[in-house]
């Protein structure tokens, strides 16, 4: 779809709007994929209906259908696809323009066997129809102008023929009669006999009606069999062969229920293979228009039930009702669907040259600048749209290997190389409507203008706030447009997006009206070596019977509305551009997201989970246990940096060859289960340092690369793992110089100080000697270092580890099936239930400790300094 104004304003000059046509045919090359996608099945479909009245002449008309719906949302190009239509039957060569792929080639061809056979009407625009107007009399007119002008046909030698005749005309004349009879019968057919009519007038027009009722149908059908014939002539002469298919299109179909429903019946009514409708409408909005539509007659014939549960009744009954009239008129194979744009596709937006892409603009348009070190990376907007600058060549080149395998369209696209690596917000926000996507490309180039070219007088705006703009621009247009009841668009308008006393945009998330639902995908799993049974109290009744380390993709993110017990899914435009907004808002040095909480939305995706099954035979009706500790990442603020560490990890989990989670013995699995714990760490430094992703995988001498690259991987994990203690150090280092408050860097030396300790135990690590990752060997880390001063964080922090260690166990029992399974049987009731089911807790929770720390608690050895006895083999080996 072409764009307007081409020219750029010069410097200095202020930007000036410019008014643009709500919609215009375009040549092929200027349309958006969608609009070409349904231009061809269109022209398909015409060329089918061609050959289908060719070969029936004559024959039956009933039950025919003759209509296709163009369904689409608001803005998807339908009006353009049939005014584009239009010009391409015209002159298809002018359209097509010059040689091109076999798409091309074949779209030349159908337009060259159809131009002369397809006449277009002039099209209906039921908007500013009135409702009761006769919709009969429209069509019957239209078809009777296409007799009184004839179109100009290119004869077989190009030059223009018309009416040639006294034969023709004559033809013609009898035809344009039968036409005039039946426009005259049709206030009759169409319109309501007053009621305030004489008795006898009243009979005899009911009689009058009655009569044209019983013969319209085949008189209209022998009429457009004159009006074919008649037109076909001065097109392909009079000795048969050809004939012409008329086409009215029929634009805003869904704007009113009267509207809809008489257009369904008035196509019911002329059905001929010599006229087809092409309808334009949504197609949510035409099942809902015509579903309220039998609605009404229910409730005007009386019929409708009393009470809710016969309104019940009656709202089910009228959506059978549209169902089976839709299923008749417009079978589901008639419709032509026109998708939004694919993201990768507005992101080149516009397609003609003329003016910057998208992508560009948004490259241009920048984004806060402040002391928060989420500001120092993030420089323009496409930063939060386009991952690429954040990953290394290595991990873009297998970040696109796992795009390829998802098998969704808009993943497959960005697997290209030269296609940007759009973050889920982003793809969310750029799948448009051809008509929403034209007016974001005129918002972002408004305001580049603008901030280059400030009107006279102006103040300079904050830097950041045309990203602002813009984000809220598109997010309430958004809203407007989507199909979220009532209750949620208001509390999105008024509650959720404010402004402060300044005046300026802000999202207030008290409360937390917004929450995320997950969804993930399992990729691989690797299972754990055999516990051995525990040596003494309960844990001689109580075992592990087996663990596993789940390895999963993490997908879309749903976000949900929640109000007074009522919840609502944000739809994917609405989503998209609330992500968007949300972190341009907390970028700002004073984030402009409200919140009562330290976090204001819970956004921590979950992609590893370490799965045991414990045995605890003195836990009372329920003594088999399968609880998950899910890895936790910081608890950042801002969607990129989420969007960042997921990307990273997919392409490392695509890294890994195919047989690294099928380990042969146990050993073996824990060697790679301490590789999989210190890339994940790895990854999270990468995130959390001044970087903001660029994680370096290394090559086959170091990093995790060696690991899976190198000779034997006992040889390369201790260096590996030394690089990543290392790498850990440097950042506590950094965060030290370089924390500017509660921005990421803090966000990750609280990670450092409660997570990382507890990520060796062994309720996330399979392997036995995990703790004594967190040991640096003798001399290797600097006295007064990044890791010295973790320890003694550590050791400061001792008993609240051991606190968080504790309530972690808790939870994950409390999520288990076994405990789901408990409370359903003990009720919803307090007392006696309620002490039942805790006791159960308790019990399952010391058995757990029983059993994994029957040779002393690990996490004193590490934070202390000493070493668990279990531990001291291994400890001596990291040494």
């Amino acid at each position: 779809m072409a764009t307007t104004p081409k020219d750029a304003p010069e410097a200095g000059t202020p930007y000036l709007p410019t008014p643009l046509p709500e919609a215009r045919a375009f040549a092929w090359a200027d349309l958006l994929t969608p609009t070409q996608r349904g231009l061809r099945e269109l022209f398909s479909w015409l060329e089918a209906a061609c050959e289908d009245g060719a070969n029936a002449a004559g024959t039956s008309t009933e039950h025919l259908s003759t209509s296709l719906l163009i369904s689409g949302a608001r803005g998807s190009g339908k009006t353009t696809l049939l005014l584009s239509a239009v010009q391409a039957l015209q002159d298809w060569k002018r359209f097509v323009g010059g040689p091109g792929g076999p798409d091309v080639a074949a779209l030349s061809r159908t337009l060259a066997r159809i131009e002369r056979r397809i006449l277009w009407l002039e099209p209906l625009d039921l908007e500013p129809v009135p409702s009761q107007a006769n919709l009969l009399a429209t069509l019957l007119v239209r078809v009777r102008a296409a007799l009184d002008h004839p179109r100009h046909a290119k004869g077989a030698r190009g030059e223009s023929s018309r009416w040639a005749s006294s034969i023709l005309e004559e033809g013609a004349e009898e035809t344009w009669g039968k036409l005039d009879h039946l426009i005259r019968d049709a206030s009759f057919m169409w319109e309501d006999i007053p009621s305030t009519t004489d008795a006898r007038v009243r009979a005899e027009q009911q009689i009058r009606a009655s009569e044209i009722y019983a013969n319209f149908q085949p008189r209209f059908a022998d009429a457009m069999e004159d009006v074919a014939r008649t037109l076909s002539m001065p097109r392909f002469g009079a000795s048969g062969g050809d004939q012409v298919l008329l086409v009215l299109p029929i634009d805003n179909v869904d704007r009113s229920i009267e509207h809809l429903y008489n257009i369904v019946k008035l196509t019911r009514m002329v059905a001929s293979r010599h006229l087809w409708f092409v309808l334009a409408a949504g197609h949510q909005e035409f099942q809902r228009f015509m579903e309220r539509s039998f609605q009404k007659e229910l409730i005007v014939s009386g019929q409708a039930g009393i009470g809710s549960r016969g309104q019940e009744e009656s709202l089910a009954i009228a959506r059978r009702q549209a169902a089976t009239t839709l299923r008749r008129a417009l079978p589901p194979s008639y419709r032509i669907a026109l998708d939004p744009v694919e993201p990768h596709e507005a992101w080149r937006f516009p397609l003609d040259g003329q003016g910057e892409s998208l992508g560009a603009l948004l490259r241009t348009m920048k984004l806060p600048r402040g002391k928060r070190t989420e500001a120092r990376e993030l420089d323009s907007f496409a930063d939060l749209f386009d991952l690429e600058g954040r990953l290394t060549p290595e991990v873009v080149r297998c970040y696109r290997e796992a795009l390829r395998t998802d098998g969704t369209e808009a993943h497959e696209a960005q697997a290209h190389e030269g296609e940007p690596l759009l973050t889920h917000a982003g793809r969310l926000a750029l799948t448009l409507p051809a008509r929403t996507l034209q007016d974001l490309w005129h918002s972002v180039r408004r305001e580049v203008l603008s901030s280059v070219s400030p009107s006279p007088g102006a103040s300079a705006p904050e830097q950041g706030e045309s990203a602002v703009r813009v984000a809220t621009e598109m997010l309430r247009n958004a809203i407007d447009e989507s199909d979220l009841p009532a209750w949620a668009s208001e509390q999105l308008h008024h509650r959720v997006l404010r402004q402060d006393d300044q005046g300026r945009v802000c999202l207030d998330l008290t409360g937390k009206p917004i929450h995320r639902s997950k969804r993930t995908s399992l990729h691989g799993v690797l299972r754990g070596p055999p516990r051995g049974p525990g040596g003494n109290g309960s844990s001689a009744h109580a075992r592990v019977l087996g663990t596993e380390v789940h390895l999963r993709r993490f997908h879309d993110v749903v976000l949900v509305l929640e109000d007074s017990g009522r919840e609502a899914p944000l739809p994917a435009s609405v989503a998209g551009w609330f992500m968007l907004l949300h972190d341009v808002l907390m970028l700002f040095d004073r984030p402009r997201v409200l919140s009562a909480d330290v976090t204001p939305l819970e956004m921590s995706p979950e992609m590893v989970v370490t799965v045991h099954e414990l045995w605890a035979g003195q836990a009372r009706g329920e003594p088999f246990i399968q609880a998950s500790f899910w890895w936790t990442p910081p608890a950042w603020n801002t969607f990129i940096e989420f969007a960042v560490l997921t990307a990273q990890w997919r392409a490392f989990l695509v890294r890994l060859s195919k047989g690294f989670l099928t380990a042969s013995d146990g050993q073996d699995a824990a060697a790679r289960a301490r590789l999989i714990q210190a890339a994940w760490v790895e990854n999270i430094c990468s995130v959390a340092g001044e970087a903001l992703g660029r994680w370096d995988w290394g090559d086959a001498r170091r990093g995790a690369a060696s690991a899976l690259e190198g000779p034997g991987l006992a040889t390369a994990l201790a260096p590996y793992e030394q690089r990543v203690r290392d790498t850990v150090a440097e950042l506590v280092t950094r965060i030290r110089e370089h924390s500017a408050g509660y921005d990421r860097l803090w966000t990750a030396q609280v990670w450092l100080r409660d997570t990382l300790p507890l990520q060796v135990l062994p309720e996330l690590a399979l392997a036995p000697d995990a703790p004594g990752l967190l040991r640096q060997p003798p001399g290797q880390a600097p006295a007064g270092g990044g890791w010295d001063l973790l320890m003694k964080d550590w050791r400061a922090l001792a008993p609240r580890l051991a606190a968080f260690r504790q309530q972690r166990v808790r939870d994950a029992v409390n999520r288990s099936s076994a405990a789901e399974s408990l409370r359903q049987a003990l009720g919803a009731g307090g007392g006696r239930a309620s002490d039942t089911y805790y006791g159960w807790l308790d019990t399952v929770v010391e058995a757990w400790f029983a059993v994994v720390d029957h040779d002393g608690d690990p996490l004193t050895g590490v934070v202390l300094g000493t070493t668990p006895p279990g531990n001291a083999a291994s400890s001596e080996e990291h040494a």
